[in-house]
């Protein structure tokens, strides 16, 4: 994955409902020379809607991402970074 050359921060996801077609619901790919800080999580649920019924827990995935949690938090969130 290239680096990104911007910086985001002070970011808010609240309030999101629905399905996902994959297991990842989740995903926050940020940039090592540029982490994403100052991400808010605030009530998320959501559950799986894809046609692969063998897996259907739903998942969070970040990588260089400084996040806060609040409220519901459906699916779990992934580690702070």
């Amino acid at each position: 994955m290239q680096e990104s050359n911007w910086k985001v921060s002070d970011i808010l996801f609240k309030n999101i409902r629905g399905t996902s077609t994959t297991n990842v619901a989740v995903l926050l790919e940020c940039s090592k020379l540029f982490p994403c800080e100052g991400v808010e999580l605030r009530d998320i649920n959501l559950t799986y809607g894809g046609t692969d019924l063998r897996n259907t827990t739903v998942v969070s995935s970040c990588s260089n991402a400084k996040i806060a949690t609040f409220g519901v938090q459906n699916p779990p969130p992934c580690d702070r970074v």
